[in-house]
């Protein structure tokens, strides 16, 4: 986050740390362009119910052309979300 001071002073940056499965944007909140999940046990693919939830809490956070990145190591996966 140091190196994104500048965008974060801006609101063109914004960090927002919870579990997967539970996030939902604040009311007054636009929908995001572009999420990050990082170290996201529920996107592993081991228990497929909350997987899917945290997908469907995703899906309502980003606009609809918004994308959706995970980090799975070297490179990122982007989840296709629609369509």
């Amino acid at each position: 986050m140091a190196g994104s001071k500048a965008e974060i002073a801006t609101g063109r940056l914004r960090f927002m740390q919870t579990a997967v499965e539970d996030f939902e944007l604040p009311p007054d909140e636009a929908p995001f362009d572009i999420a990050f999940a990082m170290r996201a046990g529920a996107l592993d693919g081991r228990h497929p119910e909350i997987g899917q939830r945290a997908l469907d809490r995703l899906r309502a956070a980003l606009q609809p052309t918004g994308r959706l990145f995970i980090d799975t190591g070297h490179p990122l996966s982007e989840v296709r979300l629609r369509g």
